[in-house]
């Protein structure tokens, strides 16, 4: 069996399908050959690129198609190709180049790996391409050190993954009537405002990360009236690993999540709610909260269970949320080198979701802050999205 935490993206398909995707700006065009050299280099790394998944098992079948299959050289950038990806026929990723905007996307796999996962796919692949060679490298897969972690914490009574009131958004229209396009939605705090962002956070002893859930939860709260902030907050479990093993190449899925609650009365300030939401989270984290995510589920490993009984297991504690969100932290520009070609942005997100479903992801690149949602939806729908994001960097910038 693969890593068991794959299983954690494997439950919901038909509400979400598991994609990590990420779309690079450059300031001229990469060189074609160099590219499709690194993409080879990268999968003798991590074999499982080149693989279908087999849901009932666990397990990636190696497929015997080229490496080089995966790159599609095309004039611009359309996400409607997002809606034909399929990881149980398909390779784990696939790759888009636009000869027209100088832009670089990938569609990789939830179910092969999380956004830290990814983030480490990406500098593998620009080590490749700058070097122009193999790199001597071994991807890990256990989760050993995470097993010990779960044998050393007592389990925590906080981890409520099913709030009595939600989040929500409007449903506009109906859906099964309805054309919806595939759709990136994205803001930025530019280096001003995030500097500012920053300063405040450290003013009022919060974390950047409060800050974001605080200004989305209250972005939402408008359209729904709902007096209570219920988000959940992935984390990257990597940081919990020895040193040794934080060193390692982990192209796997590492990822368990917090589940915040807190009463958030819709006239309270933003600093406050961000106060609050700041409490809760160093509650959680005290307790090692995000154990709670997928404990059960590898208890049920070990008993032996079926694939199917695993699914059911994570479903309790790790379900799809209508609306989510997460923080994919700073992306290492120094890491995401490619010579000559420099990377002047870079977005990462998630899966699409079909509106009202909604996600907000949030990452740093060359200091500025980056809000980015992936919509299924149609124009008055992804009009919705846009509202939402504003409202967050609005609140973002009251702090």
């Amino acid at each position: 069996m693969a890593d068991p935490l794959n299983i954690l993206h494997t439950v919901g398909f038909e509400a979400l399908y598991p994609i990590v995707r990420c779309e690079i700006k450059f300031n001229q065009p990469l060189d074609a050959e160099r590219l499709e050299n690194a993409v080879v280099s990268v999968t003798k790394v991590v074999p499982e690129l080149m693989a279908t998944y087999d849901i009932d098992k666990n397990e990636f079948q190696k497929l015997s198609a080229p490496a080089v299959s995966v790159i599609h050289y095309v004039q611009r950038i359309n996400d409607q190709a997002a809606a034909k990806l399929d990881f149980e026929t398909q390779p784990q990723w696939q790759i888009y180049w636009s000869v027209d905007e100088n832009k670089l996307v990938i569609y990789g796999s939830h179910i092969l790996t999380d956004g830290a996962g990814f983030k480490e796919l990406l500098y593998l692949l620009a080590d490749c391409y700058t070097k122009e060679q193999s790199v001597a490298i071994q991807n890990h897969t256990d989760i050993n050190g995470i097993k010990k972690l779960l044998e050393q914490i007592k389990p925590s009574q906080l981890n409520n993954d099913h709030p009595q009131t939600p989040l929500s958004l409007p449903q506009l229209c109906d859906s099964t009537n309805q054309q919806r396009h595939y759709q990136v939605v994205h803001d930025e705090l530019d280096l001003r405002q995030s500097h500012h962002l920053h300063y405040q956070c450290r003013r009022l002893g919060i974390h950047l990360n409060d800050a974001f859930m605080a200004a989305y939860g209250k972005a939402v709260q408008q359209y729904c009236g709902v007096e209570t902030i219920s988000l959940a907050c992935p984390t990257d479990m990597r940081k919990f690993l020895s040193v040794d093993d934080q060193k390692q190449l982990r192209v796997q899925n590492m990822t368990g999540r917090y589940n915040m609650q807190i009463e958030a009365p819709l006239s309270e300030s933003m600093a406050d709610t961000a106060w609050h939401v700041h409490r809760a989270m160093n509650e959680q984290k005290e307790q090692y909260v995000f154990l709670e995510s997928f404990r059960s589920m590898i208890a049920s490993l070990a008993n032996g269970d079926s694939v199917a009984k695993l699914q059911q297991a994570v479903q309790e504690h790790y379900h799809v949320r209508g609306i989510s969100y997460t923080n994919l932290a700073v992306i290492d520009a120094e890491k995401l080198n490619f010579g000559d070609a420099v990377p002047v942005s870079c977005l990462m997100s998630g899966g699409f979701r079909e509106m009202p479903k909604y996600q907000i992801a949030v990452s740093t690149f060359r200091k500025r802050i980056n809000l980015v949602a992936n919509i299924i939806g149609t124009p008055q729908e992804i009009w919705l999205a846009r509202a939402v994001m504003n409202q967050m960097k609005l609140f973002l910038l009251t702090i």
